[in-house]
């Protein structure tokens, strides 16, 4: 069951969902106490490598709206709610228009654009589109959220800091695996939705007009891109929103689809990092 919160604001609303990832998907948990010495104290063991503070300003242009939607109001609209709250990811509508983005919690205590946090890092170069998948396969451990960071529900690492912290969840997977993809020249985006009925995250690339479906999460040591699964192909996967480093799509209906492109589909804003 997926629970949803809708608050009304003077200029947005935002939609928030009281979710917690477990075992590749999302289950419901109640409010926890929000303990921000934890992630402190998580972030003081970083290498200096990890504490570089990556660039993640900027603005959403919100397609159909002359006004953009900035991060300083981003900021504003989040502080107006509990700490429980605004542990969740937050889908945003703006100016009448639904879904226009979304924005999540980073390691920095604040809310993000999703699309900031890919930061256009790469951990090293090749030639071979595998690579990536099968690094993070071997490199990075599967961690829920709330246990890593004293029960936050929902912290989102930036592609630089998924590869250095050692643990992470579905979306700190996808967004070093689409980054880093993006980087090899990949149309390469961030899929959120639900895997059977829990929600999720995970990559669709684009490779010779053909759509693959990259589980971020999966630790299988794949030496073959070919050996990845079709889009088309993959079963239980139910994509809401997609993002990359410039764009957030969502889907003009709740019908399920197995396709990431489309007139189904409708580009609902600009990131613009500043």
């Amino acid at each position: 069951m997926r629970h949803w919160l809708l608050l009304g604001l003077v200029t947005a609303a935002l939609i928030a969902p009281h979710l917690a990832l477990q075992a590749g998907g999302y289950y419901d948990i109640p409010p926890q106490p929000v303990e921000h010495k934890g992630m402190v104290a998580r972030q003081m063991e970083l290498s200096s490598a990890e504490r570089v503070r990556d660039n993640q300003r900027g603005v959403v242009r919100v397609q159909g709206s002359s006004e953009p939607l900035t991060e300083e109001f981003l900021h504003q609209a989040v502080e107006q709610r509990s700490l429980e709250d605004s542990a969740y990811v937050s889908v945003w509508h703006w100016r009448g228009i639904r879904d226009a983005t979304a924005s999540a919690r980073g390691l920095d205590s604040k809310h993000h654009f999703a699309n900031s946090y890919l930061v256009g890092f790469q951990p090293f170069t090749t030639r071979e589109l595998w690579v990536p998948l099968y690094t993070l396969a071997t490199r990075k451990e599967y961690q829920l959220d709330h246990l890593q960071y004293s029960g936050l529900a929902d912290i989102w690492q930036t592609s630089r800091q998924a590869y250095y912290q050692k643990r992470g969840d579905c979306e700190d997977h996808a967004i070093l695996l689409a980054d880093w993809l993006i980087n090899l020249g990949v149309d390469a985006r961030v899929a959120m939705g639900t895997f059977k009925g829990e929600g999720h995250a995970w990559v669709v690339a684009i490779v010779n007009n053909r759509e693959y479906l990259l589980e971020a999460t999966s630790k299988e040591r794949r030496s073959s891109f070919q050996a990845m699964p079709l889009a088309a192909l993959a079963e239980g996967y139910d994509v809401e929103f997609q993002f990359n480093r410039d764009f957030f799509w969502a889907k003009r209906s709740k019908a399920a689809t197995r396709n990431y492109r489309g007139s189904h589909w409708v580009k609902k804003s600009q990131f613009i990092r500043g």
